[in-house]
């Protein structure tokens, strides 16, 4: 339904520094635990914020509240050589070896 509010995330343990949302029943986002804080990912991987706690990264839109004491997540940019592949050399069928027996 478009236009229709978001149900609040259901925050569950993946793993010792991970966490992951579902929303409706659908991927949310996640939470990863780094040295500098709390990653906060939204429902497409992208990072939205880092924070101190996990209480203030399971809130409601950390970001967004007054006085909260968060910084925007940088996103990498990752570079590549001209004339590089991204994927596996495997991908397309002309870098596969033909049988010979």
């Amino acid at each position: 339904m478009q236009g229709s509010p978001r149900s609040t995330p259901v925050w569950r343990r993946a793993d010792d520094d991970l966490w992951v949302a579902t929303v409706d029943g659908e991927y949310g986002g996640m939470i990863a635990r780094r040295p500098d804080g709390y990653h906060v990912h939204d429902r497409y991987s992208r990072p939205v914020v880092v924070v101190p706690t996990l209480a203030e990264a399971t809130g409601p839109r950390p970001a967004s509240r007054p006085g909260a004491r968060a910084r925007r997540a940088c996103a990498r940019t990752v570079r590549t050589r001209t004339g590089t592949t991204t994927g596996p050399a495997f991908a397309d069928p002309s870098h596969q070896r033909e049988k010979t027996t």
